[in-house]
């Protein structure tokens, strides 16, 4: 097999693997609108052993690039001109990501709106609770417990 065929052949193997990855994350997003959070930590394993599959052939393909001399894109593309089947390979991988990387984008944004309304909805609480607490025998208004951190702070 020549270096060539090993690229292409590292490209599509990836590309399947971003492929499963890319149906996980459009799982998660139909989960998030629907509010459904029941199936999420499942997805959450599945995309996990995914994620460990593609590791291996990310770092193969850096490899190859590195050997080849290749530091960008289009120095790739150019040495790939003569090899269609790899620059096909190689451009189906690019389009894959992008797509896995614009839903992962969308799903962190709907997860970070849900957070941010849950904020907002327990310092709505908090403050009613406080509001309706009656005065202590010092006279003073008693204070409701609260938690130091916000969430999603370590």
């Amino acid at each position: 097999m020549s270096d060539i065929d090993t690229l292409e052949q590292a490209c599509r193997e990836e590309t399947a693997g971003l492929s499963r990855l890319l149906a996980l994350l459009q799982e998660e997003q139909t989960l998030l609108i629907a509010g459904r959070l029941d199936g999420l930590e499942t997805l959450a394993q599945q995309k996990k052993g995914v994620l460990a599959e593609l590791e291996p052939l990310g770092r193969l393909r850096a490899e190859w690039l590195q050997r080849a001399g290749v530091d960008n894109r289009p120095s790739l593309l150019l040495l790939l001109a003569d090899h269609p089947a790899a620059a096909a390979a190689w451009l189906e991988l690019e389009s894959v990501l992008g797509q896995a990387q614009a839903v992962n984008r969308l799903n962190g944004g709907f997860i970070d709106d849900r957070l941010k309304n849950t904020e907002l909805a327990l310092t709505t609480l908090t403050t009613a609770a406080a509001s309706t607490l009656a005065y202590g025998r010092d006279g003073s208004r008693p204070t409701v417990p609260v938690g130091g951190r916000h969430l999603g702070s370590a």
